[in-house]
């Protein structure tokens, strides 16, 4: 078994530096052990300052490193973290060795109670009445503390340098394990600096003045016999107080910070609970949390949403309807408190805090920050019959798009105002908003001015933020792909450099690099696959991984589940290389009819929404491992005949929490480290496969 002083040992030996060198010889013989007075020289070896000292002062004009052989080298400043380390392990193991002393001599007296001595005073047991029985036993327990001796008037036969016992030896490495990790670097400092009272017996005994010997305290007597019981029944004899008492004052620090490190790391560092549970639970053991944001004034009727959305961050989410919408906020630690309205607003440029005290913008104030420039009067009139269809939110800005091909951007910071309104001349298909709050991309057909040909035409809105001189600006980047195909969905990735286009017709996913969004880049493309079938909805949602390696992809269209493919960008070589995805991981049991999927932060598992309203969970330590992937069904939520109704889908930024929120305005998290198994709030997740 490893004990606290081989442990003291191993650390001195890994604390050891130079501390002499030979040089009567040819080849220089490095001495090394523990030194108090250790400096970081020039070259930023650590020796000791003796050896410093002799170095320099050697009769060779220039002094080398003896362990990197750099010359010139120099002291540049004490090593004070390893001297007061070094200080502390040599106490350290003063303290074990004394503490073992004192064990081996209780130990001592244990084994010599059953070996039969010559008393010194021959005492009538059988003679003594009930009385003075009694009080002979009253005067051994009072007085039974006072005959340990003193240890440095202790027989040196008595003192061995036993083990002492397992319980007691894990107690120990416990407290001291939690001390040198967690204690504080300022009371590490003051607990090496300061003296530490010495090892006595009125420290670890608290025993009265008393000054025995071996030789005037006879080995029979009945106080001598007190002894012998107390030390082989301790928890019966001795009160409850007296255990923090008998042990050393260095034990008694450890305990100390011990305890109080640990309820500060339980209270600063929540997290490290949560991945011990998480790791546990995930995926089949979660708690789940319902929250219906709005509910409906009429019996038996909910009301319907035209899109929702949760934030990145998923400090916020959006519940868009034709004409309103509402901004609400979510405490991600605490999952079990319902949202918070945060601000709402109209189409027409009313915002506020609630629906019964919205502010209105004058059409001034529209006009001025938009970029209508040409027939404003027809521009507002347009404004004023416009309907919402499309939204994104991110942790500052909120982005709708709706009909006639006008687009706001809401500061979510200052009520829900707008700050600007974007007019293109085609209508909007789809959007998405970078992470980053620095592109939208929009997702247009537009035809040629010459030819009239449709073509698939993205924008990118670049946003200049707002300063003291210059109100907020947008910079817009157009650029066509190389297909007639409309353009039905856009992603971007996490680190806002990537942005995954998907079209409609032909089901081809492509990769866009907008390093520079002024001149975008296409690195990846698929191959073309045609479905004619009249339910099909193409290619529904695709997610980037976090290191935009691998991304998943799915679609609503016969015979086609989702999968997981590598992207190659990685092996592109030359400016005008184009890679070619590679199919890793085909996921058939979740079905063909996916309609949402996000990929975790932690990057092993994905999470898909089908068509009724089914949430799966797909994880695999590896993305191309097809025989450890597992598959469950965490909860359901509200159907969705098309991919524009499906809810919302989002893991936090731990990994720890699933957030869904329907059309019907029903937040549902699934929370894996809500608890342990045994708690009944824990439920269990359905196994796929």
């Amino acid at each position: 078994m490893v004990t606290a002083q081989d442990i003291a040992h191993h650390l001195q030996l890994l604390t050891s530096i130079p501390v002499d060198v030979d040089i009567s010889t040819s080849e220089q013989i490095i001495k090394y052990g523990p030194a108090n007075d250790a400096v970081i020289l020039s070259c930023g070896c650590i020796v000791s300052a003796k050896l410093a000292h002799k170095l320099e002062s050697s009769p060779k004009n220039t002094p080398k490193c003896p362990i990197c052989y750099s010359s010139n080298i120099t002291v540049l400043a004490k090593c004070s973290k390893l001297r007061d380390l070094n200080t502390y392990l040599v106490k350290l193991t003063d303290e074990l060795s004394n503490e073992n002393s004192i064990s081996s001599l209780q130990d001592h007296q244990k084994d010599t109670s059953y070996i039969p001595h010559k008393p010194t005073k021959n005492i009538d047991l059988a003679n003594t009445d009930s009385t003075d029985m009694r009080s002979m036993f009253s005067n051994i327990n009072i007085d039974s503390s006072s005959c340990v001796l003193p240890l440095e008037k202790q027989p040196a036969s008595l003192i061995t340098h036993e083990a002492r016992s397992d319980s007691a030896n894990l107690t120990f490495l416990t407290a001291f394990h939690e001390a040198l990790i967690e204690a504080d670097s300022s009371s590490v400092d003051s607990t090496v600096t300061a003296k530490p009272s010495p090892l006595n017996a009125k420290d670890s005994f608290n025993v009265h003045d008393f000054n025995h010997s071996p030789k005037n305290s006879p080995s029979h007597s009945p106080k001598s016999l007190s002894l012998i019981s107390c030390a082989g029944s301790p928890h019966k004899q001795r009160p409850r107080h007296s255990f923090s008492q008998n042990t050393s004052n260095l034990t008694r620090m450890l305990t100390t910070n011990s305890q109080a490190t640990t309820k500060q790391q339980y209270t600063s560092k929540p997290s490290i609970n949560k991945e011990f549970i998480y790791s546990k639970n995930f995926p089949f053991f979660r708690r789940v949390h319902t929250f219906n944001i709005h509910n409906s004034n009429f019996f038996l009727k909910n009301k319907l949403y035209v899109q929702t959305h949760l934030s990145a961050d998923l400090t916020k989410l959006v519940l868009l309807s034709e004409k309103k919408w509402e901004v609400y906020s979510i405490d991600t630690e605490k999952p079990e408190v319902p949202p918070k309205l945060l601000c709402c607003g109209k189409s027409d440029a009313s915002y506020g805090s609630d629906f019964d005290h919205l502010k209105k913008m004058n059409k001034e104030q529209i006009l001025s920050n938009s970029n209508i420039s040409n027939n404003k009067k027809n521009a507002l009139e347009l404004l004023d019959n416009w309907e919402h269809l499309n939204c994104q939110i991110t942790k500052n800005l909120l982005i709708i798009s709706g009909t006639r091909g006008f687009l706001r951007v809401i500061d979510i910071n200052h009520k829900g105002k707008c700050i600007f309104t974007y007019q293109c001349n085609f209508p909007i298909r789809c959007l998405d908003i970078s992470p980053n709050e620095d592109l939208i991309a929009l997702g247009i057909t537009g035809k040629d001015k010459y030819t009239q040909v449709e073509q698939a035409v993205i924008i990118l809105l670049k946003l200049v933020p707002k300063t003291s001189k210059t109100p907020l600006q947008i910079c817009t980047y157009p650029f066509s792909l190389p297909h007639r195909d409309p353009i039905g969905k856009l992603k971007f990735s996490s680190d806002s450099i990537m942005l995954a286009v998907s079209t409609v017709l032909e089901s081809r996913f492509l990769i866009i690099n907008l390093t520079h969004p002024s001149r975008p880049t296409l690195v990846m493309k698929s191959q073309r696959r045609l479905d004619t079938s009249l339910d099909s909805e193409g290619i529904t949602d695709m997610a980037f991984f976090p290191d935009n390696r691998l991304m998943t992809i799915c679609s609503l269209s016969h015979n086609s589940e989702p999968i997981i493919i590598d992207t190659n960008i990685a092996s592109i070589s030359g400016p005008d290389g184009i890679a070619k995805p590679k199919l890793l991981m085909k996921i058939d049991e979740v079905g063909s009819t996916i309609h949402k999927c996000c990929v975790s932060p932690r990057g092993d598992s994905v999470a898909y929404i089908n068509r009724s309203g089914n949430v799966y969970i797909m994880t695999a330590p590896r993305m191309d491992d097809n025989d450890n992937r597992r598959v469950v069904s965490v909860f359901e939520v509200s159907n969705a005949t098309r991919v524009k109704e499906a809810a919302s889908l989002k893991f936090d930024p731990d990994g720890y929490k699933l957030y869904t929120l329907d059309r019907k305005g029903v937040l549902t998290i699934a929370d894996f480290t809500a608890g342990t198994v045994e708690d009944h709030t824990v439920t269990r997740s359905k196994i796929v496969s």
